[in-house]
């Protein structure tokens, strides 16, 4: 209990060691944005209880389903967040003691923070939100944590497949898909009997989700081929020799895969698309996802191309050009996947689809190359390091311009806002291009002398 409280003690301190303003005004918005959640659901169960379109079950299990799927994507997504190793593996402590420290520490997050005052302030507005569903919400809250822990480890560790340990999660593993299958947790429960076998399908996947960390001792390690074929291209060469790029945009380029893969298997089967149900899957179909893993720093993960452009001639239309060179085979595989999937599984769309992912690159281009000049991070860390990240303040002001690209959806006149915003992004990035001298000290401190 002693390691637990003090570790819990050290998260805390560590949420506002750096960027102190900046973190409490997310935090601020986070609780003001759960605030208007929980109004808004509260309002909708007392539509629901008064005879409305949709009942108070469907609406109870649109929370849960909206608490499962936002842990789950939060953890991938605008950016990949690596499993929290608090304790390193050569301490010695007991693995269940490890698994026990962990997770609690893990939860205890501003983002799990802003997750539960949402749950609460919807038990005290809505009377139909009972305590057995407050109590059901945050057990499926406690799911999507662990699932979201369980596939971090698949993607940052080395898996002894035939090992035991992960014969012993697999078969728990199973025993929770099983009682999942007769009875989801999203669903509203019927009764006190129901959250128990909802208790026993968590110890379950708790149990599946310890012996898999036990299976995965290893980090994952590669050999790295840098390519020296002179008829290769430049944008090819940073693109197969920055190892930590070419991770991050392999591991965003193959999540929309997936994304568009469920799509397509939806639309084969049933003739409707997820997006239909869930609107913000709709931010898959940009390119938004390739920016908020690294090209909202460019500098940060490519410094020796800011350095040699710095060091020779250090003009803004060579910073811009330099800029483009690293994004063109990754934009490039974006298009091509959701040029494959247009073609072959949404053509009702493939005009709004089009015109989204053209605008959605003129705007966030000039907003990436911004963001790499005024906030630049530091990409440190292993081969199979994932902590490097993109500033969340851009990342976030990235996904909401992507929102205003998609207001088309609600009228065709909304097109009128697609000359505006990329305006406006482009004059933002002309501004501070002409000021690059101006950054160049701050740049080459945090990018290089951070090392030294």
């Amino acid at each position: 209990m002693d390691l637990i409280l003090f570790s819990l003690r050290a998260r805390l301190n560590g949420f506002f060691r750096q960027n102190k303003l900046q973190r409490v005004l997310l935090l601020g918005g986070g609780i003001v944005l759960s605030g208007f959640y929980g109004w808004l659901f509260s309002y909708l169960l007392e539509q629901a209880q008064h005879g409305g379109t949709t009942s108070v079950t469907e609406v109870i299990r649109y929370i849960n389903l909206f608490v499962l799927g936002i842990t789950v994507i939060r953890g991938f997504f605008p950016a990949y967040v690596p499993k929290l190793d608090l304790i390193p593996r050569l301490y010695p402590i007991k693995p269940l003691k490890r698994f026990w420290v962990e997770l609690p520490v893990e939860l205890f997050s501003p983002f799990n923070f802003v997750l539960v005052n949402f749950l609460f302030l919807l038990f005290i507005l809505a009377p139909a939100y009972t305590f057995m569903h407050l109590l059901q919400s945050i057990m499926v809250l406690l799911t999507a944590h662990v699932t979201k822990r369980s596939l971090q480890v698949l993607v940052e560790r080395k898996m002894r497949w035939l090992h035991l340990n992960f014969i012993s999660a697999a078969v728990l593993g199973a025993a929770f898909v099983a009682l999942q299958a007769r009875l989801p947790m999203y669903d509203p429960a019927n009764g006190w009997m129901e959250l128990v076998v909802h208790l026993a399908s968590l110890g379950a996947f708790l149990g599946a989700n310890y012996f898999l960390e036990l299976a995965a001792m290893e980090p994952k390690r590669k050999v790295v081929n840098y390519s020296h074929n002179k008829h290769r291209s430049l944008s090819w060469r940073l693109f197969k020799n920055s190892k930590q790029a070419r991770q991050l945009l392999l591991f965003g380029l193959g999540l929309k895969l997936i994304i568009l893969a469920a799509d397509a298997a939806v639309y084969t089967a049933k003739g409707i698309h997820i997006y239909d149900k869930n609107l913000t899957i709709w931010i898959f179909f940009g390119p938004a996802i390739i920016y908020s893993y690294v090209f909202n720093n460019v500098w940060g993960f490519y410094k020796n191309l800011w350095l040699t452009v710095e060091r020779t001639t250090g003009s803004a239309k060579d910073f811009f050009k330099s800029s483009l060179i690293p994004l063109r085979v990754p934009l490039l595989i974006d298009a091509a996947l959701l040029a494959v999937y247009v073609a072959l599984f949404n053509h009702e769309d493939a005009v709004f689809l089009v015109l989204m992912y053209a605008a959605s690159v003129l705007v966030l281009t000039p907003l990436g190359i911004l963001a790499s000049f005024v906030s630049p991070k530091v990409v440190k860390g292993s081969m199979m390091s994932f902590s490097a990240k993109t500033s969340y303040l851009y990342n976030m002001l990235s996904l909401l311009l992507v929102g205003l690209l998609l207001l088309p959806l609600l009228h065709p006149l909304l097109y009128l806002l697609y000359p505006v915003l990329i305006a406006v992004s482009v004059f933002a990035m002309i501004a501070v291009l002409r000021e690059s001298r101006r950054y160049k000290y701050d740049l080459f401190g945090k990018l290089f002398k951070v090392d030294a």
